[in-house]
């Protein structure tokens, strides 16, 4: 039998509502030592069975639950049947798409695994040293469904300790670009230096919503790091786009993502720039689009960042709505789990009352299918994108 842990705060109600979390604050154990990745049986203050789960000594957080059924034992054989149901939930891959996430680690009810496909290119990231035990069977049985010729392991530095946060498994180690199709738009990403895994696929949905906005009409992809949501309005038939990011070199990524679909880059605009630096050589209403998306990178990576993190969301989305057009059109982006869709909202509200515009929304979206989320687990929803237009008020 698993060794017991017990709750040490009156967290479980949450966790019976399905939180997968349990901090090392909550928690404490009087039996023997406990090892990375071990099993253990959950208790409440009463001594009452809350749930079964992985053990980790080195995370705050201590304990991930993946079950609640006492009779349910946390082994290979769960974590396979769960990789089943996680692939069933998906249309992908399609003839059309080969960029997706496999699995979605909390939201697919494997906790503090996740796995992104490239192409033939198979990337697992774990989430802590007590998730590795599960990355040699989960490759095992992904090895079975799909072609892979090449696998990566993708580690938070805050884990890795001795080992690499990036590692090819096995041969070949050449080079780290994978190519994969989204919609039939060729793409590459390097899965080991790239962010996240290599590329934003919890994007792909607005990245299409986007394009449609776009078609015809002139757009800015702020913070556009490879050119994502450039690429996808270019080949919905976008009058022009131009993609601004202060990293050259993924400028230069972008470029070359026109390049490989047949796009002619000089039809289009690449600036390596700061984006409020950007912004600034516009008087307002006076900037030469139609459409604007802005997806920055997460201002609050603690919840004591939050502050510190809406204060930089209004400045910068601000900025951007003096700068359009009235009757543009706008995404605007939040990938923090530490700010939800409701504060998100309040955030757009107060940008658009500091620029004396009026927005007026016209969707309010997060992560693609892929990126399932459970209800009892709110962090799972991180992404936040809000699209509207903006008017005279």
């Amino acid at each position: 039998m698993p060794e017991k842990v017990h709750l040490t705060q009156a967290i479980d109600e949450a966790l019976r509502d399905g939180h997968p979390w349990v901090y090392a604050d909550a928690v404490k154990h009087r039996g023997q030592a406990l090892g990375a990745g071990d099993v253990v049986d959950v208790m409440d203050m009463q001594g009452e069975f809350v749930g079964r789960g992985v053990f980790d000594p080195e995370s705050p957080l201590r304990v991930r639950i993946w079950t609640r059924d006492e009779s349910v034992a946390v082994d290979e054989a769960l974590l396979e049947a769960r990789l089943k149901q996680a692939r069933r939930r998906r249309p992908f891959p399609s003839h059309d798409t080969t960029g997706f996430r496999l699995l979605n680690g909390e939201g697919d009810r494997v906790p503090g695994l996740v796995c992104d496909m490239y192409g033939q290119t198979c990337v697992l990231r774990p989430d802590g040293i007590a998730a590795e035990r599960w990355l040699e069977p989960a490759r095992e049985v992904i090895g079975r469904w799909f072609d892979v010729s090449r696998w990566v392991v993708r580690r938070s530095a805050i884990y890795a300790g001795k080992r690499p946060v990036a590692e090819f498994l096995g041969e070949p180690k050449d080079r780290g670009v994978a190519e994969f199709l989204e919609y039939g738009a060729r793409y590459e990403c390097d899965v080991i230096e790239g962010q996240k895994t290599g590329f934003f696929l919890d994007q792909r949905a607005n990245r299409a919503r986007v394009a449609q906005l776009s078609v015809g009409r002139r757009m800015l992809n702020l913070f556009g790091y490879t050119g994502g949501f450039s690429l996808a309005a270019a080949m919905q038939g976008a009058a022009r786009t131009t993609t601004v990011d202060l990293a050259a070199p993924a400028v230069e990524q972008a470029r070359r993502h026109f390049e490989l679909n047949g796009l002619p880059p000089r039809a289009h605009q690449f600036i390596a720039q700061d984006a409020f630096a950007y912004l600034e050589q516009f008087a307002p209403a006076s900037a030469p689009f139609e459409v604007a998306v802005c997806d920055p990178p997460s201002f609050a990576h603690k919840r004591r960042d939050v502050p510190r993190a809406r204060a930089a969301y209004v400045r910068l989305f601000s900025a951007l709505m003096r700068a359009m057009p009235t009757g543009s059109m706008v995404a605007l982006a939040s990938c923090s789990s530490h700010i939800g869709r409701d504060d998100f909202v309040g955030i757009v509200k107060e940008a658009a009352r500091e620029a004396h515009v009026a927005m007026v929304l016209t969707g309010i979206y997060g992560a693609d299918m892929d990126h399932p989320v459970l209800p009892g687990f709110p962090e799972g929803d991180y992404l936040q994108c809000v699209m509207g237009t903006l008017e005279a008020l």
